[in-house]
């Protein structure tokens, strides 16, 4: 096959009657036979030295171009099918878990639906100071922190402990206080931007006993997690590491995409750089 390949290039480019077309030439097949054994990189390579060492072998330039838009091609696909096998593989788990979580989605209102557990349902836990968690469809998390008292702590951010481990959130920037038959109630709401690492701590250490502080201006309150709190927080982190990988690997396969449609679109019309060595020629 090799030596096939390489008397055809030779013939190809017998009419330009120049050392330097054969020399060019020998990068040529080396960049044939990476491609059709995978190796990408090193065939590009090879595409690149005949550029930049044979500028005027015109021919093998030509031929070159056509290689590397194979190569691009080749590269887009290979991805495309690498992102499809992860994508199905975190749909088949999420599938396999999803039983666990309660959906929720008002149309009317909301582009994402939410999926919570259900043991933390605000109607279940009212009068309680616990943390319960959220997750939307594109896997951010939310934790919440909730605080029920005779006075507000004011309380606007969240430190978790394990032993002599902890970590902090950062302030929250979405709050609520009100008063109701003079029970004072407070909600602060923390994204994985903001929750300082919260809710992966929470799911590293779900078997372990989480002390919480909900830090305010002047005063804090100190509380140990639930257990049953810190399953369903970890369980709901494990569902937002899912739905996120989806989401990510659902863009790459959209950019791979975008570039083999780019590539096949110059593989059917003149591109500019092979319209200069045309010329050159």
């Amino acid at each position: 096959m090799k030596k096939v390949l390489y008397l055809t290039i030779l013939v190809a480019l017998s009419s330009c009657g120049e050392n330097i077309e054969q020399k060019a030439a020998e990068h040529l097949i080396t960049a044939q036979n990476a491609f059709q054994a995978g190796n990408y990189n090193i065939a590009k390579q090879e595409i690149d030295s005949i550029r930049i060492l044979y500028p005027k072998a015109f021919e093998a330039r030509r031929q070159g171009l056509e290689l590397m838009r194979q190569i691009e091609e080749a590269e887009q696909l290979r991805t495309i099918a690498f992102e499809d096998s992860i994508i199905a593989k975190a749909r088949e788990t999420f599938e396999s878990i999803r039983g666990k979580y309660v959906y929720e989605k008002d149309e009317k209102y909301q582009d994402l639906g939410i999926y919570s557990i259900r043991s933390q349902a605000v109607t279940r836990n009212y009068e309680r100071n616990y943390i319960r968690g959220q997750v939307d469809e594109h896997g951010h998390m939310t934790l919440i922190s909730n605080w029920t008292g005779k006075a507000y702590v004011h309380h606007n951010r969240l430190r978790f402990s394990v032993g002599d481990s902890y970590v902090e959130t950062d302030e929250s920037d979405s709050r609520h206080e009100f008063t109701d038959l003079g029970i004072a109630y407070e909600k602060c709401s923390f994204t994985s931007r903001t929750d300082g690492g919260a809710a992966a701590f929470i799911a590293a250490n779900r078997d372990s006993r989480i002390e919480i502080w909900q830090l305010g201006e002047k005063y804090k309150f100190q509380m140990v997690m639930n257990p049953a709190d810190r399953e369903a927080i970890a369980q709901l982190y494990d569902l937002s590491v899912v739905l996120s990988a989806i989401q990510e690997h659902q863009k790459l396969r959209e950019e791979a995409s975008r570039k083999l449609e780019f590539v096949r679109s110059k593989m059917n019309g003149d591109s500019g750089e092979e319209q200069t060595v045309q010329q050159n020629q």
